[in-house]
């Protein structure tokens, strides 16, 4: 059982990297960054100060994690923080995760890589329904239902 349970939403910074210990057991590693904004009191956006977390995924999780790209927004449940010094001698915390998810305050979550569609592309299906490309993404995976 565990006395509090800490949240961290971040983006990668860098693609997650894969490994293993000496008896085999998996791991993924990567860095995200968490910056915040608030409005002051003239109105005014401030960015708070970056904070960077290293982040340790083990088991099932590290299999899953290995397919986020740089550049996604994601959710830590952490397991254990312990600080240190990044490589620019910044102050970061280590995390190890006890669980991950893609974050959809920003934008829509995807498996795998987004594919890019025109806006004025349609998709036809097999049983002849056509929709517009923007409107349906995950449907322009296949290229031969893509007309121009």
């Amino acid at each position: 059982m565990s006395l509090f349970t800490c949240i961290v939403e971040g983006r990668l910074t860098a693609s997650p990297q894969t490994g293993h210990t000496r008896d085999g057991r998996e791991y993924v590693q990567f860095p995200i960054v968490h910056r915040d904004r608030y409005r002051d009191h003239s109105g005014k956006w401030v960015d708070t100060r970056a904070m960077f977390f290293e982040v340790m995924c083990w088991g099932d999780l590290a299999t899953r994690a290995r397919n986020l790209t740089r550049g996604d927004q994601v959710l830590v449940e952490a397991g254990q923080l312990l600080p240190y010094l990044n490589d620019s001698d910044m102050p970061s915390l280590k995390v190890q995760a006890r669980n991950l998810s893609v974050s959809m305050r920003f934008t829509d979550a995807h498996a795998g890589t987004a594919v890019k569609a025109r806006r004025g592309d349609i998709v036809t299906t097999p049983d002849g329904e056509q929709y517009a490309a923007h409107l349906y993404p995950e449907v322009t995976t296949d290229p031969q239902l893509l007309h121009r």
